[in-house]
């Protein structure tokens, strides 16, 4: 009941992205960097959300880097039929990666910001093989991850914006068909928020 609750709670973050800028050091040419990211993607042709966390340094208001992790928030099943076995099968999918990304702002005013984001790092998926209802088998296999996307963010007030995002996942080694498995488009939407601003306008009142 619980892990079901827990499981609620992220699909509906699934619907947008929250993401937490650092408050902002007048002066500094590096400031820190926060976000929770959510993107929507898909594995074998079945939907995914897909929910992080990102940490690291922001320069000059140029480029981001730091580091994340990322799991998918609803695991996903693939019924089949063993020839061999002569019996209906159930694989579930749980997918987790580790990796390190870069941001490059193209172009950022007042309320606009466009930059490329590009991540690669560590994935491991783990297969659970089910038969009638019961776990016969565990497979890990290691997976390096590469990200690619496009973003735009928009700042609607002071401390509340606006985001979306395009991009695709690739995996750069594993066999044919762990590729054609998990190299997919992602989709970005997303709510961001500034606590500096909110800092600042307490402050005024």
């Amino acid at each position: 009941m619980k892990k079901n609750g827990i499981r609620t709670v992220f699909m509906m973050l699934g619907l947008f992205v929250i993401q937490v800028h650092a408050q902002d050091f007048e002066g500094r040419k590096w400031k820190p960097s926060f976000q929770l990211d959510n993107r929507f993607s898909s594995i074998n042709s079945i939907n995914i959300t897909i929910f992080g966390a990102k940490v690291g340094m922001q320069y000059n208001k140029l480029a981001r880097i730091g580091i994340g992790g990322s799991f998918i928030v609803n695991p996903v099943s693939f019924d089949y039929y063993n020839k061999k076995k002569k019996i209906n099968e159930t694989n579930v999918l749980h997918f987790w990666y580790l990796s390190v990304f870069n941001d490059w702002i193209i172009y950022k005013d007042n309320r606009w910001q466009v930059f490329a984001t590009e991540q690669i790092g560590y994935g491991k998926p783990r297969f659970q093989k089910e038969i009638n209802d019961e776990i016969v088998s565990n497979v890990n296999r290691n997976l390096i991850v590469n990200e690619f996307s496009a973003q735009v963010n928009y700042k609607v007030v002071p401390w509340f914006g606006l985001g979306t995002g395009i991009g695709y996942r690739h995996i750069l080694n594993g066999e044919a068909t762990l590729k054609q498995t998990f190299d997919a488009p992602i989709y970005i939407v997303k709510v961001i928020v500034y606590p500096e601003n909110i800092i600042r306008l307490k402050r005024k009142e």
